[in-house]
């Protein structure tokens, strides 16, 4: 499978542009927080047509990511409230994303930068984290179109040319669709697997209280899927690279890498994400997540055995409560067709 070097380039300049800047102008944290948004809509396509469905696509997508990053940071740090907000929101999302392919990314990239957002450093305002979040948002958009979507092939052409002699369903043939996908346990398996085992890491996170406790919440977003692979293995590999990932990224922050480095190690990271993604998805999510934690800031020795620890009960409450069942019952439907 031949390695695409534009969006490794995209990836790379989106991310590690803002942490850039942020050392440059003596504000790293802030930098940080831009790259978040910039990580939030790496990879997103605006090969929607004309320019106009284009921009109107990178606007949805800026304006959804510096919302999600106000939600998170506005209901973080308030306990019980703020778990049962976040269960509650993401529950409704995963929902309303079974209506279309693009409402299921614009749902799913809300809910895992919300998560993520309530773990951000104490002290940050809900509108600047919004602001930073756009910005990092609307500089990885333009970064991606100019160098992935800049050139359009020939053959790109005339598949949007066919695509376009097809029309895309009305929306209220979509709603219709979806409605009655609701009626059947297919439409509410997503939303019932993330919010029960979003819920038991907010509970557990309450219940210890400790440092990183959103940690477990996060780790169970990145690991529990819209479509699960059906495959306890599969499920047991995304379990490992995210334990791994935190495993390196701990080591990362506990050296204090130099500014630039630091920069650098950003870059590389999210260069690797876009030929491994689709690749092999243990080694993605061992690169996305010491990503993330370098992005949402320092590990202290203190922390670093909490970090481990929200980790694993992450990987446990997602492996148990939202892949098993959903690969047991998958089995015993193949063993009674069999």
């Amino acid at each position: 499978m031949r390695i695409e070097l534009r969006p490794m380039a995209a990836a790379a300049l989106g991310l590690g542009g803002p942490v850039a800047w942020g050392v440059a102008s003596g504000w790293p944290a802030l930098g940080a927080l831009a790259a978040l948004g910039a990580l939030a809509v790496n990879g997103v396509s605006l090969n929607g047509g004309p320019l106009a469905r284009a921009l109107a696509q990178g606007a949805a997508v800026v304006a959804g990511t510096a919302a999600a990053g106000f939600a998170g940071v506005a209901v973080a740090g308030r306990g019980w409230l703020t778990a049962v907000t976040v269960v509650l929101v993401a529950g409704v999302l995963a929902t309303a994303g079974g209506i279309s392919r693009p409402m299921a990314e614009h749902s799913t990239r809300f809910i895992i930068f919300m998560v993520i957002s309530t773990g951000v450093p104490q002290g940050v305002e809900p509108v600047a984290a919004a602001v930073l979040f756009a910005e990092g948002a609307a500089w990885g958009l333009l970064v991606t179109a100019l160098c992935v979507h800049v050139r359009r092939t020939r053959s790109g052409a005339q598949e949007g040319h066919t695509a376009a002699a097809r029309p895309a369903p009305t929306a209220r043939a979509l709603l219709r669709r979806w409605w009655g996908t609701l009626g059947s346990v297919r439409g509410w398996q997503y939303p019932i697997r993330l919010t029960v085992s979003l819920a038991a890491a907010e509970a557990v996170g309450l219940l210890w209280p400790q440092p990183t406790a959103s940690w477990i919440a996060v780790t169970v977003v990145i690991i529990v899927r819209r479509r699960p692979d059906g495959s306890a293995r599969r499920s047991v590999e995304r379990a490992a690279g995210t334990a791994a990932g935190v495993i390196a990224g701990s080591v990362v922050l506990l050296w204090v890498p130099p500014s630039w480095l630091l920069v650098l190690l950003v870059a590389a990271l999210a260069a690797a994400r876009p030929a491994l993604k689709e690749r092999n998805y243990t080694m993605y999510a061992t690169v996305m997540t010491p990503l993330v934690l370098l992005l949402m800031g320092h590990v202290s020795p203190a922390t670093l055995g909490y970090r481990l620890a929200d980790t694993a009960i992450g990987c446990a409450i997602a492996l148990g409560l939202a892949c098993a069942p959903y690969i047991r019952k998958k089995e015993a439907l193949r063993a009674a067709v069999g």
